[in-house]
């Protein structure tokens, strides 16, 4: 019969400066699917085991595209995917994407797996070079930055029925 290890962590602190075998009880070395609680009860800090990554996957909207940026939205079990096929041959000097690339915004809904379009269109000018760094949504609008344009938004419930 195996012996199972319980280690309770009442110090709560990452160490890797110290080898696995010689950490002090109440260390650990490596921690994967947890949260740090952030709550004002005396349980703060506390770590707590999170829901693993599932891999969802884009064939359904086409091949060749790259995800160059995503944001969960934890209140609607969704997330919103920026895809491209384009990819500038000079990410210091960029310029418009041309006729015929595809760039699009999705919606992927966890509980259904289905993807709904957003956004779509050339105007977009995104680029693989250019990944999306910076993504908030706040109430229904979505705001985003690729530092190759200027910082957009766009209003979720909009989009959604305009498709």
């Amino acid at each position: 019969m195996a012996q199972q290890i319980k280690n309770t962590f009442l110090k709560s602190k990452m160490n890797k400066d110290l080898d696995d075998r010689i950490l002090p009880n109440g260390e650990y070395r490596d921690a994967r699917n947890i949260s740090v609680g952030r709550s004002e009860d005396d349980d703060v800090g506390a770590l707590e085991n999170i829901i693993g990554n599932a891999l969802i996957s884009t064939t359904n909207i086409g091949t060749g595209f790259t995800i160059i940026g995503i944001k969960q939205n934890n209140a609607t079990d969704q997330l919103f995917v920026f895809l491209t096929d384009y990819t500038d041959p000079d990410p210091s000097n960029p310029t418009d994407a041309p006729a015929g690339t595809n760039h699009y915004i999705y919606v992927y809904n966890n509980i259904t797996q289905e993807y709904r379009a957003l956004v779509r269109g050339e105007f977009l000018n995104f680029s693989t070079t250019n990944r999306i760094i910076g993504i908030n949504l706040i109430e229904n609008l979505l705001f985003w930055t690729d530092n190759r344009n200027q910082p957009r938004k766009i209003n979720i419930n909009l989009a959604t029925t305009a498709e």
